[in-house]
């Protein structure tokens, strides 16, 4: 079975190097794609699901903007099981300071360079630990262009999805300081996970998610 892998905002699939895979299942990499002049959030999806092979049972599991596509492409394309990591399930997870962003449309006149200064507060802020993750983020924040950051954070602030799909996994960190777990309704909380747990607490999700795939493979 095929497990159809989303990350985070600008990444790739070096941000789930840690992860290991029980046998029997292959990894997908969806890579993300740069949004069309004045796009529709609903369309961008419709178009990454075409990295997507339907014609035999899958699984989709997303990070962060990783999950928010995850959960809208469940809606269509029926996986067997969707697990998000370091995301919200519905429009309702977002924290306080997002809404108030949003309210006020700062994500729109912010200038397209502020998406991608690196910085130490960007580091504080998606909970990086050592060396390797600290270079992905700032690879990452370098390679992806200004109007992708501009346009998918706008999406996530404006997002309106609230329905959490039935066959939905949540694993959220305690420590997550973009997605604070006490405005979510993860299933399981990993203690002191950062927004970049995926990567560094890979061996304690991968045991987490290996339990799930085992549970619907027997």
């Amino acid at each position: 079975m095929t497990i159809h892998f989303l990350s985070g905002q600008g990444a790739d699939e070096k941000l789930f190097e840690n992860l290991v895979l029980p046998p029997g299942f292959s990894a997908n990499y969806v890579q993300w794609i740069e949004p069309l002049e004045k796009e529709r959030f609903s369309s961008y999806i419709k178009r990454i699901a075409e990295q997507i092979n339907t014609t035999e049972d899958f699984i989709l599991i997303g990070v962060s903007l990783g999950g928010i596509v995850a959960v809208e492409l469940s809606k269509f394309l029926r996986p067997r099981l969707t697990i998000i990591i370091s995301s919200i399930a519905t429009a309702k997870e977002l924290p306080p300071h997002f809404r108030l962003i949003n309210f006020f449309k700062i994500q729109k006149i912010a200038p397209g360079g502020l998406y991608k200064w690196y910085n130490y507060f960007v580091n504080w802020y998606f909970g990086t630990t050592n060396k390797r993750e600290k270079e992905l983020l700032r690879y990452y924040m370098k390679s992806a262009t200004r109007k992708y950051m501009k346009w998918s954070t706008n999406k996530v602030l404006t997002w309106k999805n609230k329905e959490r799909p039935a066959n939905l996994l949540h694993i959220h960190g305690t420590a997550d300081r973009i997605f604070p777990h006490q405005f979510t309704h993860a299933d399981v909380k990993i203690k002191n996970g950062t927004h970049f747990m995926v990567h560094n607490k890979a061996e304690e999700i991968g045991k987490i998610i290996t339990e799930k795939l085992n549970a619907i493979s027997a």
